[in-house]
């Protein structure tokens, strides 16, 4: 999409539609045209969103054919690939080559190397996480942290670059972002994927990558663009998206010379998205650049299916002010599409128990990026104290598909997946295939 001359991405737009809004720089109906300009055709996210992100890494799984993953809805390519992937579903039945033959160990790496390398949506690592576990495949959240973190940023893609889905994908795509990690030897290429081929079969052609949107390691964007995983005196695990870390927001949160990439600051605590809307302009929050932006009851039991909501926005004052990001935390996920280097996925999540419920707004908090935690400044007997007197969201089903999805649910780090997941691992051949009922 483009919007008066400059690039629209879908989602990513909107998130900078709403600061100009709130500075009062366009009206309403701008903010709708700019929105709009944003999904021209029919498709997914024109942008690194959690869409493109969670194809991309199917096809670094192995699991779609080569080139297939970020073709434009309405291009032929797609109709010719779609038409090819129904044949090569037909071949695959013929030789017996089952996801189980492709989605190994290996295989997950590599899909962790490439989300990584692309700056792909905090979501990936979660689904990643689900699908590895109904493989049987044990693959946790540190994976995300010891494979990816140190990848460079190679994609020069919406919301942490400048392009879209479609320059990505004339510039070369999944396999030119693959054969720069394979020539880095980043990659594992002797493992299966649905072709038939292996890694490095598929990868032989030559491909002329746009070195404007696909980059080299030498002319990477950032030089480690992948994923952390935060600990803290209060959660167990959270994630962080480091490739969307802004000059402006680095300058402003991480950058003091003393303590670099530390940041202290004080909560402000809302009890989910409705409390952030009808609060964050109240004068009596005292936000400031020095604020801590937190969200909770919106993990998967909270909120069921873990709302995107923790890339939240500063209040206007501030907005006006230029100060357009402040660090935010909570339990629930972000869309893909968001530029917010938000903490997220906060497991165990407030509803269950987590300690991310006794968080008061005026308690200090100090991010550290370097050791990789969060940690609430209040003492041992201040903690003790609020676990007593914890108190769990008020859990109040709207339909009956609620109450079942809350009972068996797990948390973000553990993929969110069905808690007894394992009793049905290769079911066709331990438990055979289910009876017909007619």
């Amino acid at each position: 999409g483009v919007y008066k001359g400059k690039l629209a991405g879908s989602g990513t737009v909107i998130w900078e539609a709403r600061r100009l809004l709130s500075k009062g720089k366009i009206n309403y109906d701008e903010f709708m045209d700019m929105v709009s300009a944003s999904a021209p055709s029919i498709g997914h996210c024109n942008t690194m969103g959690t869409a493109s992100s969670m194809n991309s890494v199917a096809e670094a799984l192995g699991m779609s054919l080569t080139g297939c993953a970020v073709i434009p809805a309405p291009y032929r390519e797609r109709e010719q690939i779609s038409f090819e992937t129904g044949k090569r579903i037909v071949g695959m039945v013929h030789e017996d080559l089952k996801p189980s033959k492709i989605m190994t160990r290996k295989a997950f790496e590599n899909a962790v190397v490439v989300a990584s390398a692309i700056g792909a949506s905090s979501n990936c690592t979660t689904h990643l996480i689900a699908i590895a576990k109904h493989m049987g495949i044990k693959f946790d959240l540190s994976n995300w942290q010891k494979l990816g973190h140190a990848i460079p940023l190679l994609a020069n893609c919406q919301p942490a670059g400048e392009y879209l889905m479609e320059s990505f994908y004339r510039a070369g795509g999944i396999p030119a972002i693959m054969k720069e990690l394979m020539k880095h030897k980043k990659i594992h290429t002797n493992i299966m994927t649905v072709s038939g081929k292996n890694v490095g079969q598929n990868l032989k052609r030559k491909i002329e990558a746009d070195r404007s949107v696909i980059k080299t390691f030498e002319e990477a964007l950032t030089e480690k663009a992948g994923f952390l995983v935060m600990k803290s005196n209060f959660f167990s695990t959270a994630v962080m998206k480091t490739s969307v870390i802004s000059e402006e927001f680095r300058e402003r949160f991480l950058s003091d010379p003393k303590k670099p990439n530390v940041f202290t600051g004080k909560s402000v605590v809302f009890e989910g998205p409705e409390d952030y809307h009808k609060r964050i302009n109240s004068k009596k929050l005292n936000i400031d650049e020095k604020s801590i932006l937190i969200i909770r009851g919106c993990g998967p039991v909270g909120y069921p299916g873990a709302a995107e909501v923790v890339n939240m926005q500063p209040p206007d004052r501030l907005l006006k002010q230029g100060i357009n990001a402040l660090p935010t935390l909570g339990d629930g996920r972000q869309s893909g599409t968001s530029e917010s280097p938000s903490i997220l996925h906060v497991s165990p999540e407030s509803a269950v128990g987590g300690d991310l419920a006794i968080v008061k707004t005026g308690d200090k908090m100090t991010i550290d990026l370097n050791k990789r935690r969060v940690d609430l400044l209040i003492s041992q007997a201040e903690f003790k104290k609020r676990r007593k007197k914890k108190k769990l969201l008020k859990i109040d089903n709207q339909t009956p598909w609620q109450e079942i999805f809350r009972n068996t649910v797990g948390q973000l780090e553990d993929g969110a997946c069905i808690k007894s997941r394992s009793l049905y691992l290769d079911v066709a051949t331990k438990k055979g295939i289910p009876r017909n009922s007619h």
